[in-house]
């Protein structure tokens, strides 16, 4: 049994989601898969997924989320450069020692930072970037596993679970549901911001208590082990503004690139400098548009390509403003895949599922099956459908494109609160599933096994489980 045990806790992460891809490819085998047309279901049959879909699904996989996959390995370029820049040592190390016996400061404000990012910006992707960089700092502070995961993972998935205008899930979700209805992001706005303010605050509570425990008992069994250790710098005299100013613009055009401006509030100021700027021309040629390349868009609507190229700008000028050799700049390169390659892993993996769904989609009958229960909308038998497409979809988006025209035609004056359950189910499942991208992602990066994760979780997810059912219940029932 110890032996049994042993093999399980190595690398159990990765045997967790090929569970999960075994789960997946066996019940493709059993359950029929279809579509909805007019709120009705229309079945296909099975459509086993065999070897030789296995063996396609990675290739598959790496072509459908290609951008976020390089995204993440362009991170651990990026960090494992720029950790080695005394610029960059500096201000760490600064950072650490302002807040330097103000750890739950530290950790409330970077929790607040992150869950409003995420449910700003429509690339979650994006937030993901600032994430070394928090646990950085976290590691000077001492911080143990658990927190900095808190602090960072954890507080995007509480910005996913209250998406009011972000994310991409939620982006594509809305997108697929306008082929059936008319939807706008602020449907049910108000509500959604309550969830998220009650999501952070609850959360929050746990993740001091937690801290508050760890103080008294004076022990920190989970010593934080930083993937891109910063360590002191040897130079007396660094710059550390060039560096403090590359992050600070870093973080101006996440906003400003990934906040919708012109979809979500109306303002246009970016739409209209983007065509003028394109427009500016020496002659007859359009020199900046040149310059900019064809593939060049407005603040607001930029994509995971376009912040690489930012970063990349940022990266050269550090490079260049403090004098990193490029022969270590290619060991760094080296070194930086290798230690982004095993949490890279895990996501390609949990992408397969996504990918064996979409060949044969028996969610669709399940939620059939589940939601007709009922005559009408019933928002715990809609809950359930809610937490079963969203372990198997893995992007949040293909729930609105299989489940969108059932919602319409179905569920009729009560789609606002099938809007809301979706939404936010989807969301708090992320905390537990062992297809959840970001939950995986982290712990892998952190080496936290799964099983310690749900110990800490599990108390969080039980009453914003509850809670969700009295507000799905009021919105109902009153």
């Amino acid at each position: 049994m110890k032996k049994i045990k042993s093999m399980f806790e190595k690398h159990n992460l990765v045997k967790i989601v090929c569970l999960a891809i075994l789960v997946t490819i066996i019940l493709s085998w059993i359950i029929p898969y279809g579509y909805f047309s007019s709120g009705e279901l229309t079945s296909y049959g099975l459509k086993r997924q065999g070897l030789t879909d296995i063996l396609l699904s990675g290739v598959y996989s790496a072509n459908f989320f290609l951008q976020q996959l390089l995204f993440v390995v362009f991170i651990g370029v990026f960090y494992s450069i720029v950790t080695k820049i005394s610029g960059y040592k500096v201000l760490v190390n600064g950072l650490a020692k302002k807040f330097q016996g103000k750890e739950k400061l530290f950790v409330l404000l970077s929790s607040l930072v992150i869950t409003l990012l995420t449910t700003f910006l429509t690339q979650t992707y994006i937030v993901l970037f600032f994430v070394p960089f928090i646990i950085n700092i976290a590691t000077k502070l001492k911080l143990d596993k658990i927190t900095a995961y808190l602090a960072t993972f954890g507080s995007i998935l509480v910005g996913i679970l209250g998406a009011t205008y972000g994310t991409e899930g939620l982006v594509y979700f809305i997108n697929y549901l306008n082929y059936y209805t008319t939807v706008d992001v602020t449907l049910e706005i108000g509500i959604r911001f309550g969830i998220l303010a009650l999501a952070f605050i609850i959360f929050n509570f746990f993740t001091i208590r937690r801290m508050n425990k760890l103080a008294k008992s004076k022990k920190n069994e989970d010593k934080l082990e930083d993937v891109f250790e910063v360590e002191e710098d040897s130079k007396k005299k660094v710059k550390v503004w060039p560096m403090a100013l590359f992050f600070l613009i870093i973080f101006a055009f996440a906003i400003l690139g990934y906040v919708n401006w012109n979809g979500n509030f109306g303002i246009t100021v970016f739409d209209k400098f983007h065509t003028w700027l394109k427009d500016l021309s020496v002659g007859d040629y359009n020199i900046i548009s040149y310059i900019l390349g064809e593939n060049a868009v407005a603040l607001g609507t930029w994509d995971l390509y376009i912040f690489t190229v930012v970063l990349t700008v940022v990266l050269l000028l550090s490079m260049l403003i403090y004098k990193v050799k490029f022969d270590d700049v290619v060991e760094y390169v080296k070194e930086g895949l290798k230690k982004i390659l095993a949490p890279l892993g895990v996501i390609f993996l949990i992408y397969t599922i996504f990918v064996f769904i979409y060949w044969s989609p028996f969610t669709v009958t399940i939620s059939n099956w589940i939601l007709k229960m009922a005559d009408g909308f019933n928002p715990f038998l809609t809950t359930i459908s809610a937490v079963i497409t969203s372990i198997f979809h893995i992007d949040f988006g293909y729930t609105g494109y299989v489940i969108g025209d059932f919602m319409v035609n179905y569920f009729g004056d009560s789609f606002n609160i099938a809007y809301v359950i979706y939404i936010t189910i989807n969301g708090l499942v992320q905390f537990i599933a062992p297809t959840s991208i970001m939950a995986m992602f982290g712990l892998a990066y952190l080496n936290i096994p799964y099983k310690k994760w749900l110990k800490h979780i599990w108390k969080f997810f039980v009453i914003m489980l509850v809670v969700l059912l009295i507000i799905f219940s009021l919105l109902t029932y009153l």
